[in-house]
């Protein structure tokens, strides 16, 4: 009998060992964004380049991947169509990625800004994604002012959550928001995360 994995989405037989084991490769890649370990990669890395938390088309492919699997999950928890990140940079050069990583070197989050438009310079915060575990701590605050360095007093892209609604109208209500509307996850991944068990 077929099962539908909720984290991840595929419907596999149990007790066929093909179909557990593509079951057990895509959900393992979804749950590391929501449980974290601390990244040898990431730590050498940023011993390297200190400021290699920005990721663009030119970041190695190891790092792209790790804003996509956060793009990814953020997918899944609010159930938009496709990930808004891709791993070849070239699919979306002007895209410009940032991990948030906590003292562990766990990557604990990421986001994705883009330009607004072909002729704006104006750009978008098009979505962030931080690990359960992490939220509500101060973590996109600390780093918020770095952002607005870099863009200036950028967009929000819409639909936003409840809880980034309350942050933006407390902290940075300068922002403005496109599609203001509301949408609340359809999947809470507060259920798969370490601290929700």
């Amino acid at each position: 009998m077929a099962t539908k994995c909720d984290l991840c989405g595929l419907l596999y037989v149990e007790g066929d060992p093909d179909d557990e084991k593509l079951h057990e490769e895509r959900h393992s890649k979804l749950l590391e964004p929501i449980q974290p370990k601390p990244s040898l990669e990431l730590k050498a890395h940023l011993g390297t380049d200190p400021g290699a938390v920005w990721v663009d088309c030119s970041s190695p492919t190891w790092l792209r991947e790790e804003v996509y699997w956060r793009a990814k999950v953020f997918q899944r928890e609010f159930g938009y169509d496709m990930p808004q990140w891709e791993i070849e940079g070239y699919h979306d050069p002007s895209a410009v990625g940032f991990v948030f990583h906590d003292p562990e070197f766990r990557i604990v989050g990421a986001c994705c800004f883009r330009p607004n438009s072909t002729q704006s310079k104006e750009v978008r915060l098009d979505w962030i994604w931080l690990c359960p575990e992490v939220r509500r701590y101060g973590l996109a605050s600390s780093q918020w002012e770095k952002f607005r360095s870099r863009f200036g007093v950028f967009l929000i892209e819409g639909p936003i959550s409840k809880a980034m609604s309350n942050f933006l109208s407390r902290r940075f209500p300068d922002h403005k928001v496109l599609n203001p509307n509301l949408h609340e996850p359809e999947l809470p991944m507060e259920r798969f995360s370490s601290a929700g068990t």
